[in-house]
């Protein structure tokens, strides 16, 4: 392979944006010479092998087994990936290190891609904010987990960012790109700007073209939604608690119905700034300019 562009997550960090985007510009990666994989492509392409690892306790040779029928499927000699769970579910962090296996399944990509260059994209989130998304995205997805059960055995030291860059590197051949950023930035950029940010962080050249409505791509649930949803998730089988993630995602997003309020501010602040070290090395290594907006003091 001659280039592989990794987009990895974090998940909750709009990716289901970047994919859209990515989905109806692939013509230009084509032009290019680059193969486009989203999510559901990966999936389907890998045969659920990738899948049965991180969802169902398989061992991570099955991520090999996935990256090898990729690999053997591919007919450009570039490729641009992007999965969001590519490391690890979402929920990482309740086990161990946020997206531990991160740096293993780095090692994987590189002996069965062999790419003589590498970009890796992954963009991280306040660890506040990003705790909170989790723990509804796994409701949204059926589990029946109140908050404070989801994080018990969360600690702030499985929730630094920046020992995960610093494995990421590790893990990457001398020469390979990684570009950390700021999932923030889309408040000041928005979201076409955070999609145009995101194709020259590629590096392949491609200027995205917007043929979809970019706005709310992802909406969250709302406090009445996860209320209801933790109730059904009890009760329903998959199918019928299927159709009921449809109805809430319709009529009771955080769009038009007020935000649940998880983590109190006390709690915030305290985690927030047991992390402070971690974060302001963070910002060191993505090079922003102006102050972390990670540390209470930005907050």
């Amino acid at each position: 392979m001659e280039h592989l562009v990794l987009h990895a997550g974090a998940a909750k960090t709009g990716t289901t944006l970047v994919q859209k985007a990515l989905n109806a510009n692939r013509d230009a990666f084509a032009s290019r010479g680059y193969t486009v994989l989203v999510r559901h492509d990966f999936e389907t392409a890998t045969g659920g092998a990738h899948a049965h690892w991180r969802r169902q306790g398989a061992g991570i040779s099955n991520v090999r087994v996935g990256f090898q029928r990729l690999r053997d499927q591919l007919e450009q000699e570039n490729l641009v990936l992007s999965h969001e769970d590519l490391f690890a579910t979402v929920a990482s962090f309740r086990t161990g290190p946020i997206y531990g296996p991160a740096p293993e399944v780095l090692r994987i990509a590189q002996e069965e891609f062999r790419p003589e260059r590498t970009t890796l994209l992954f963009y991280v989130r306040r660890q506040d904010r990003f705790v909170e998304s989790a723990y509804l995205q796994l409701v949204r997805m059926g589990s029946t987990l109140t908050f404070e059960e989801f994080m018990e055995p969360v600690t702030e030291e499985r929730l630094r960012w920046d020992v995960l860059v610093d494995q990421m590197r590790d893990a990457l051949p001398d020469g390979a790109e990684i570009r950390i950023k700021y999932f923030e930035s889309i408040k000041d950029l928005k979201a076409r700007g955070f999609v145009r940010d995101f194709f020259a962080a590629t590096g392949v050249g491609v200027v995205p073209k917007f043929p979809f409505n970019t706005q709310s791509v992802n909406r969250g649930y709302s406090d009445i939604a996860l209320q209801l949803a933790l109730f059904g998730n009890a009760l329903l089988e998959k199918d019928d608690s299927r159709k009921l993630r449809h109805f809430l995602d319709d009529n009771f997003s955080n769009l038009t119905h007020p935000a649940p309020r998880l983590l109190t501010p006390e709690q915030r602040d305290e985690l927030l700034t047991a992390l402070l070290p971690s974060n302001k090395a963070l910002h060191d290594m993505i090079g922003a300019d102006g102050p972390s907006p990670y540390v209470p003091d930005a907050l």
